[in-house]
């Protein structure tokens, strides 16, 4: 589960890169996971998380109106 968000930060468009703070070698491994993750972070499972968590954030078309 853990790996499930670092793999949602780099699935968002506005997101160029994401930064990992890690305690200890394990815990560094465990976050890498998310590039695991992100093939399977299609637009309906994202969509599916912005709608439980609500709290989508702006596409970079919303920043600019």
């Amino acid at each position: 589960l853990v790996p499930l968000s670092p793999a949602w930060c780099l699935r968002n468009e506005g997101v160029s890169s994401v930064l990992l703070g890690s305690s200890n070698p394990e815990q560094l491994i465990e976050n890498l996971g998310a590039i695991q993750v992100l093939p399977k972070m299609t637009s309906h499972i994202v969509n599916e998380i912005d709608n439980i968590l609500g709290n989508k954030p702006y596409s970079k078309k919303d920043y600019r109106s």
